[in-house]
């Protein structure tokens, strides 16, 4: 085991750590006809707040991750719903490169 893996910080659910945050998260993404079985939403907390870390597509091999303050959260700042909308969008075209890759299997 590295140093490095000593000393990060394990991922958690979302849904675990931050139940409103994951409700309001899976709102915006049902929007976008996201279901909540199309992500993993895990976070990993730091010093004034919360890494997110969101993955999809097929295996959930892609990621999108982004710092947030505690206060950013709380409130629901733009830069969070952009952030969500953002994934949104980009888990929408990988599901869709993904539905075509099957089709030509």
């Amino acid at each position: 085991m590295t140093s490095e893996e000593k000393t990060s910080k394990p991922e958690r659910s979302i849904r675990a750590i931050a139940p409103e945050l994951y409700a309001n998260i899976i709102s915006e993404l049902e929007n976008a006809h996201i279901h909540p079985y199309d992500i993993q939403a895990n976070a990993v907390k730091e010093d004034g707040g919360y890494k997110l870390i969101i993955r999809f597509g097929e295996d959930f091999a892609h990621t999108e991750s982004e710092f947030f303050s505690f206060q950013s959260i709380e409130r629901m700042d733009t830069d969070l719903t952009e952030f969500v909308k953002k994934i949104g969008e980009a888990c929408k075209q990988v599901m869709i490169q993904d539905y075509y890759k099957m089709m030509k299997m």
